[in-house]
């Protein structure tokens, strides 16, 4: 009986220890990229875990993790990569940030064939987790951007104009200025498009919003 007592003890505080260790590691993932806004550091952290004995799923985690620093950094074809190659299966409940990143850097590098291609594949699996309420404007996000490298203007113009008003963090910000500058563009909107392209500049500064227009010069 005292054996089991203390093998329960055991079992308690390496749980409680391993609780308060991701919730740190948490607070530090969040700080770095969306308080300090910096991708690169978060990468960093991210690799330093990736160096550790872990899990298959720990690791395959830890790397989607890692893509949403590449696709903020405007590192796209490293992250599409690493979600092709090195992602052995995907979590259970990370299917949509991993369709997250994938089809964002697939459509912002220039491969929008392939990425319709893959979202009629995975449309299934992501209209579920939207039917659950689950990462509902992660997803909008999704075929908002489809919509736009479709051309179709009419579908996404609402949600990227609502985007920076429902935004928990800067980089959702500067995707909807962008995109609505973009819009913009398109329509003939000159005045307006500069002030939204500004704006995206603004809340996306040192991330992919940068390499986005300057690939746009």
């Amino acid at each position: 009986m005292y054996a089991v007592l203390v093998f329960l003890a055991v079992i308690f505080i390496y749980s409680t220890v391993r609780r308060r260790t991701l919730e740190k590691q948490v607070e530090l993932f969040n700080r770095l990229l969306y308080v300090e806004k910096s991708p690169e550091k978060y990468i960093a952290e991210v690799d330093k875990l990736l160096l550790k004995i872990q899990s298959g799923k720990e690791r395959n985690i830890n790397l989607i993790q890692k893509t949403t620093g590449l696709l903020y950094a405007g590192e796209f074809k490293e992250a599409i990569t690493i979600l092709k190659d090195s992602v052995s299966k995907i979590p259970p409940n990370w299917q949509v940030i991993y369709y997250h990143n994938l089809l964002l850097c697939m459509y912002l590098s220039g491969d929008a064939k392939g990425a319709d291609k893959l979202l009629s594949e995975v449309k299934d699996t992501i209209d579920m987790y939207y039917k659950k309420d689950y990462n509902k404007v992660t997803i909008g996000l999704i075929y908002a951007v489809s919509d736009f490298y479709n051309g179709n203007i009419a579908g996404c113009r609402e949600f990227f104009s609502n985007l920076p008003y429902i935004s928990k963090n800067d980089y959702r910000i500067a995707f909807g200025y962008y995109f609505t500058g973009k819009i913009q563009e398109i329509e003939n909107k000159a005045e307006d498009a500069e002030e939204s392209l500004k704006k995206s500049m603004t809340f996306g500064r040192g991330s992919f919003i940068e390499k986005l227009q300057e690939g746009q010069r």
